[in-house]
């Protein structure tokens, strides 16, 4: 991810924004279409190169385009929506008291044990 955002400049910037993982998207504000495209391309191919140098694997979603404003309002709601259902819910940990597995309730004084005095 820094090979990405190194492939930014003063101008136009890459940024990095974790979706929930393993899903990232990497955006850049600019006033130049083509400048931003070319750049997300450029950070897309750095990042890439770096993560198969590791053995790992990445798989692009959704290549680099120019979005409008509404577009962008969308893609925050779908990132928090995202957010949302990772963070852990109740019933996700593992609890800490053990469930009684015992033999359950015994009457000794009525156990009919068979003894006598």
């Amino acid at each position: 991810m820094r090979e990405a955002e190194a492939a930014g400049n003063k101008d136009c910037p890459v940024k990095i924004k974790l979706v929930a993982p393993p899903s990232y998207v990497l955006n850049t504000q600019t006033l130049d279409k083509e400048q931003g495209i070319a750049i997300l391309n450029k950070a897309i191919a750095a990042c890439s190169e770096e993560i198969d140098r590791h053995k790992g694997k990445i798989t692009v979603k959704e290549a680099a385009r120019a979005v409008s404003e509404r577009e962008d309002k969308l893609l925050g709601e779908q990132m928090a929506k995202l957010t949302r259902e990772n963070e852990e819910v109740s019933g996700d940990e593992d609890s800490e008291e053990e469930e009684d597995t015992g033999m359950g309730d015994v009457d000794l004084e009525n156990s009919g044990t068979g003894i006598t005095d």
